[in-house]
């Protein structure tokens, strides 16, 4: 049984997978296996799809996915859902197939923090490592995900194990800058599984749903400040990338939802207090854009909703105000 199992869901996207599937097999971990969901591609990519697998599987553990074909492809969630119900290994792993791991050590260095752990009987269910996001090939200079985040914590003190790493509570993390994206996470398959994994329902940031359940249910986790993947930030004029393929209102509609669901079910009170605070911040932003789109009735709605779950002077003041314009007679 593999230490790691690797699960890449794809859909027409056969070039782009080829370096992403490439950056897998380098690296120098042997205990491990690749699982290719092909999320019901279009049949004008089938054949470069098996060319580029039939090439891959050799004298490798590759084993491939075809979902049935639907006008739209069953998503992301239900892809990787897919993906690890097939796996067998104690550990899942995640790639997108449009980014590429750049450290060919990281799932060797990862199964010895690992093993190391397990046999001094504290088993790690959650590693986290780092990534560096690229926009029309050029390095983004802010900080996105979790980059901070070990700087934080030496500077209150904490010192890293001798393997490199920091154990890290639900706390910590949520100190952090943003959320630890799918291309950096190593998660024990019972926790995985525990949680029930994506959820489907959720067409956007289904990966931070994820991992608020995760840091949530994980009784240990460590983060390893190491760079170990390039993430390609989808150019909003590309429409066949999913995160760029709702609309702007859309996407903060499913980041209510999972804030909602946060706010609703986490166990960890910190959790919590941070889904809602974030709740507020997605109401605003929501009252802001319907300003912007003139729609002043729904805008103040929405004001009012950021007011009570966040409130401020500011927004009281803009909640007055859209409330204002949406009672003012137009101008004919």
């Amino acid at each position: 049984m593999p230490t790691f199992s690797i699960i890449i869901a794809t859909r027409n996207r056969p070039q782009l997978l080829r370096a992403a599937l490439a950056s897998v097999l380098s690296q120098t971990e042997p205990d491990r296996e690749i699982i290719i969901v092909n999320d019901g591609s279009d049949s004008a990519h089938r054949e470069a799809y098996a060319r580029l697998l039939s090439e891959a599987a050799a004298g490798t553990t590759l084993r491939v996915f075809d979902l049935l074909p639907r006008p739209h492809g069953h998503g992301p969630s239900y892809a990787l859902n897919y993906g690890v119900a097939q796996a067998i290994g104690d550990f899942v792993g995640f790639l997108d197939d449009d980014d590429t791991w750049t450290d060919d050590a990281h799932l060797e260095r990862a199964g010895r923090v690992l093993l190391e752990a397990a046999h001094s009987r504290r088993p790690i269910d959650l590693y986290m490592t780092n990534q560096h996001a690229f926009l029309k090939g050029e390095p983004l200079p802010r900080t996105i995900w979790i980059e901070d985040l070990a700087a934080e914590l030496r500077a209150r003190g904490q010192v890293p194990a001798a393997n490199g790493t920091f154990e890290v509570t639900a706390d910590d993390l949520l100190a952090a800058n943003g959320f630890c994206h799918l291309n950096c996470l190593i998660v024990a398959r019972s926790l995985y599984e525990r949680i029930d994994g994506m959820d489907e329902d959720i067409r956007w940031e289904g990966d931070r749903d994820l991992y608020y359940r995760l840091i949530d249910r994980a009784q240990r986790m460590v983060h390893h400040p190491a760079t170990i993947a390039r993430h390609n930030v989808p150019d909003a004029a590309v429409r066949q990338s999913v995160t760029t393929a709702a609309s702007s209102l859309e996407k903060r509609l499913c980041q209510l939802r999972l804030l909602d669901k946060t706010v609703l079910f986490a166990s960890h009170p910190a959790i919590r207090a941070h889904a809602r605070r974030h709740k507020a911040l997605t109401l605003k932003k929501i009252a802001e854009e319907l300003a912007r789109l003139r729609q002043w009735q729904t805008a103040a709605f929405y004001a009012r909703e950021a007011l009570a779950t966040g409130p401020t002077l500011k927004w009281l003041a803009v909640t007055a105000y859209c409330q204002l314009r949406h009672l003012l007679p137009r101008r004919r």
